[in-house]
Formats: C-alpha cells, structure tokens, sequence
C-alpha cells in the first residue's frame, strides 16, 4: 500500500492556488481529500463549503469522522479595506477550524498550516502577536483600529500569528501524538500574486529580483506532503522556508557574509 492509501486529508482554501496544488499533489498519491472553501473545487472533488471569516459557522461545518492530516491553507491576501478580514480568517478562522478538526484528528496526525516570508519578523513582533491572539473573536475590528492596522501590516502581523500558534501548540498536541508545523513560502506564481506584488512595492520587486521568479504552486505543495508524512515525524513545531533562498540572501548581507 503506498504511503497516503487511505489517509483522510483535509485542506481549506483547496479550490485554488498552493492549496489546490496541495489537494491535487496528495489526491494523486492515494488521499481521501476534502476541501473546505468557499469555492466549489469541482473534479469531483469532495466539497464542504465554508467561509473561514464567518467565525461563528465554523463549529457546525461537517468533516469526515477520521482526519489524518489537516491543511490550513485558506488565506486573505493583502488587501486595502480589507485589514479585519484578512485577520479573521488568516488568524481566527485558521485557529478555529483547527480546534474543530482537532478531536478528529487520529494521533499520529500532522497539522501544517501556511505562514510566509512576511511572518519573518515573528520576534519582534512577538508582544502585538500576543495581544491579538489573546482577543475574543468579535475584538477583531476594535484591535484594527486602535492599532493602527494598515493591510500590509494586517498581513504581516496574521503570519506571525500563524508561527507564534504553531509553536504554542507543540507540548499539547505532543500528548495526543499529533505533530505541527508550519511553511513560509516567499512569492509564489498564484492568482493573488499581483496583490501581493502591489500591496508590498519595492519589497516584492527586490525579493523577487533576488530569487529570480516567483516559485511554483507545486514546489510548496511537495515541502507541505514532506511535512505532512511520516518521513517528518521527528518534526514538530517548525517553520520551514520556502523561499528560493530569500531568508538567506538576505540574512547574509545583513550579516556581512562572503561566499568562497
């Protein structure tokens, strides 16, 4: 039997982007897939329809009796106008779907959620994280406005977020024998890119400039199936970087170093 035979995958925001590349990848290995999405994923694809932003429908969505693997995909990108939703769903709604799906998931699970190379601050940051963590589901639009929330910022602090979470769960989720972790892709050649070309300027450019392309939609997928898997299982609370190199770019000229 091959490795994902039979496995039970879940994967919101698996009508498009890396998400879709994700439902494909595992359904092409054996995977029972189920995509929640707002989006009918078609092909036949097994659909539960959901709006991650829609906090208080998130406990009565229906999910298969097992899950072996939970993919939290679903995401906003940065855009103007948009800086409370783009927490909602980036940040609580990833959270609780997650709590929803947990008594779901078998032990020996693996939970991978999508942060980015925007989450790159995450320490520095960590205090607001925190504050925003520690809000009630309807605190979302008073914390926006009381701090000054711009939607590059909103999308920034949402991936930090995602890191700070992934780490926090790794000790209660070890008791259940689930493991968690985390994937930071940089720019990556999806239907919202040109959001986030637009919403980050000079940054995206530069980034871009340095990588030399966008990456792939099923380059991300294939780190998400490694983390997914059972060659992963001495992994639990990580954030892997999936970048093209950006990270080390730049932490390289920010550091002085010099190859050779």
């Amino acid at each position: 039997m091959a490795a994902w035979d039979g496995k039970s995958v879940v994967v919101t925001g698996g009508a498009s982007g890396i998400g879709r590349a994700t439902v494909e990848m595992l359904r092409g290995r054996g995977a029972a897939v189920t995509v929640v999405d707002r989006q009918d994923p078609g092909d036949g694809l097994k659909w539960t329809p959901a709006d991650l932003g829609d906090l208080t429908s998130i406990a009565a969505l229906p999910l298969p009796d097992r899950i072996d693997v939970l993919v939290n995909a679903a995401g906003v990108p940065p855009r103007p106008g948009r800086e409370a939703e783009i927490l909602r769903v980036n940040v609580f709604g990833l959270r609780a779907f997650a709590r929803h799906a947990l008594p779901r998931i078998a032990e020996g699970g693996a939970i991978v959620s999508m942060a980015s190379k925007a989450s790159g601050k995450w320490r520095e940051n960590l205090a607001q994280a925190k504050r925003l963590l520690a809000l009630p589901m309807d605190g979302v639009d008073r914390f926006v406005s009381d701090e000054g929330i711009d939607p590059v910022r909103a999308y920034d602090l949402s991936k930090e977020c995602v890191i700070v979470w992934t780490k926090a769960m790794v000790g209660p989720l070890r008791a259940r024998g689930i493991r968690i972790n985390a994937v930071s892709p940089a720019a990556v050649a999806t239907p919202i890119l040109d959001d986030f070309m637009a919403a980050f300027g000079e940054r995206a450019t530069r980034g871009m400039a340095l990588t030399g392309r966008a990456g792939r939609a099923d380059e991300i997928a294939e780190v998400i199936a490694f983390l997914a898997s059972d060659g992963a299982s001495w992994m639990t609370g990580c954030n892997i970087e999936c970048d093209g190199g950006l990270t080390a770019t730049l932490e390289a000229e920010a550091l002085g170093l010099t190859s050779g």
